[in-house]
């Protein structure tokens, strides 16, 4: 007899079965983590704030919601590309660019 899941770390609130038998699980492994010195990846932090994915900070005050909002939508079925941002290739971070261009485009249409 096979799993038919994969096992995950689980630090959420209520209970880790309810959590893991559910149809969708939560994992809250951030795909968002970015390279600062990556101009693709600082573009993505500006369109999720002009999307207003964003969360408030003590040091900063605002900042782009990089591990919740972000990196809910790369778990997504609306992710183009369904990997963390750090093994993508330059590429694959241009469709994620053109797919928050849009979102953008739609929250202010």
């Amino acid at each position: 007899m096979t799993a038919t899941k994969k096992p995950i770390v689980y630090s959420g609130t209520g209970s880790a079965i309810d959590n893991y038998n559910s149809p969708t699980p939560t994992h809250n492994e951030n795909w968002g983590v970015f390279d600062l010195n990556n101009q693709q990846h600082k573009y993505i932090m500006a369109l999720c704030r002009t999307r207003q994915w964003t969360k408030p900070s003590e040091r900063w005050g605002t900042v782009a919601d990089m591990d919740g909002a972000f990196s809910t939508f790369l778990k997504s079925s609306k992710s183009p590309v369904k990997k963390p941002l750090q093994d993508m290739t330059p590429k694959e971070v241009s469709k994620i660019i053109v797919a928050l261009g849009g979102i953008v485009e739609h929250k202010f249409k």
